[in-house]
């Protein structure tokens, strides 16, 4: 499992680097209302409702999509 630090999560909007050239993709930033989680989010809809994980839950969630890589 890799090791992230509060401080490693990025302030701003940061999207997947598989986002297409129309930006349609998750995105995650520090979560600005729950110190020490990460919030998630869909760019195609930036009103639009975020989850706030842990960041045991974020490394978890990467894990599991960096193991589905093809």
């Amino acid at each position: 499992m890799s090791s992230t630090t509060p401080r490693q999560v990025p302030k701003e909007w940061t999207k997947s680097s598989y986002s297409g050239q129309t930006g349609d993709c998750v995105r995650w930033r520090r979560s600005r209302i729950k110190p020490g989680h990460v919030e998630v989010g869909d760019s195609k809809d930036p009103d639009g409702p975020t989850l706030h994980l842990s960041l045991d839950q974020w490394r978890a969630l990467a894990d599991f999509a960096k193991a589905l890589e093809v």
